[in-house]
């Protein structure tokens, strides 16, 4: 009898906390899905406030500019050259610029420096008409082609002969620094310092010189692509490969037109000089000569 009264105690308790456990769960699923609707929410929002943040940053980005070109003093500085006017690398490179509320009787200077010189040469604007100023600089520039030297095996991995520092020297030598003040009375006005890279402009009449030189059993294949401009008048007429055992020239060998490059491509002419076998000290030169009478060399190995 007691036995059973126990039985009877137990199971209305296992009862009870079936009971009090699904309670206990529903509350704890009700939150969960409360919590979860209140994170989506959340997300919501912000990426709303994500979007009124970047909208409202492109307008103040957008109002700065305009205010910024309103404010803005002088206009952009552009530079006009032809490249057909050069003679013996001297050209002239023409610059103008507008500048916006020219006070009366101000002074227009332009300044400019060629390479790494910190001397700058001033020249007086002249005022073509109300607010629009031009100066005309002498330009001096190597008339030579850009040569592109690399080398590679027959897998064709390979690498650049040309260094990175030469070129670097180069363009540094080649560089045009200028910059516009404007003065009247105790104030001074300055615009920002212009870069321009002229060494591209003496390329402008022979283009670019690409020499790939492939290596494989001892032997060499040099390839010759003169990738030329299209509005000069000057073509390549002979190339040749001068071979050399240290100072001592051996002898040359002249470029072939490479048929593989077919059909014509009217801005690039290929050649190559195959078979070129390996020796001690050796040097390879690569030698041009343009319509014009005009001699370049390069050496390539």
């Amino acid at each position: 009898m007691e036995r059973e009264k126990q039985i009877k105690l137990f199971r209305v308790f296992v009862t009870v906390a079936l009971v009090v456990s699904l309670i206990m769960n529903f509350t704890l699923f009700s939150k969960m899905g409360h919590l979860e609707n209140q994170l989506n929410s959340i997300s919501d929002i912000q990426y709303s406030i994500n979007d009124n943040v970047n909208g409202q940053t492109s307008h103040i980005q957008s109002v700065l500019d305009d205010m910024r070109k309103e404010q803005s003093w002088i206009s952009p500085i552009t530079m006009d050259v032809n490249p057909n006017d050069f003679e013996d690398g001297d050209a002239e490179a023409t610059f103008e610029w507008q500048v916006k509320e020219l006070q009366k009787d101000s002074e227009v200077v332009f300044h400019y420096a060629y390479g790494d010189r910190e001397d700058f040469t001033t020249l007086p604007a002249k005022e073509l008409q109300q607010g629009l100023f031009q100066v005309i600089v002498p330009l001096n520039v190597d008339m030579t082609p850009i040569w592109d030297v690399h080398l590679m095996n027959q897998k064709g991995s390979g690498s650049e002969k040309n260094s990175k520092k030469e070129m670097e020297e180069q363009m540094a030598q080649d560089r045009l620094k200028y910059y516009v003040t404007v003065s009247y009375g105790d104030m001074v006005k300055s615009s920002e310092v212009h870069n321009e890279h002229v060494g591209q402009i003496g390329s402008s009449q022979y283009g670019t010189l690409q020499t790939d030189i492939v290596m494989y059993d001892k032997l060499f294949m040099v390839m010759l692509m003169n990738h030329h401009m299209e509005n000069s008048s000057i073509t390549l007429e002979e190339a040749n490969l001068l071979k050399y055992e240290g100072d001592k020239l051996l002898g040359k060998e002249t470029f072939e037109v490479d048929e593989q490059h077919d059909p014509h491509d009217p801005y690039m002419d290929a050649f190559k000089v195959d078979q070129v076998k390996q020796y001690d000290d050796m040097r390879l030169v690569v030698q041009v000569v343009f319509s014009n009478g005009e001699t370049f060399e390069k050496e390539v190995y």
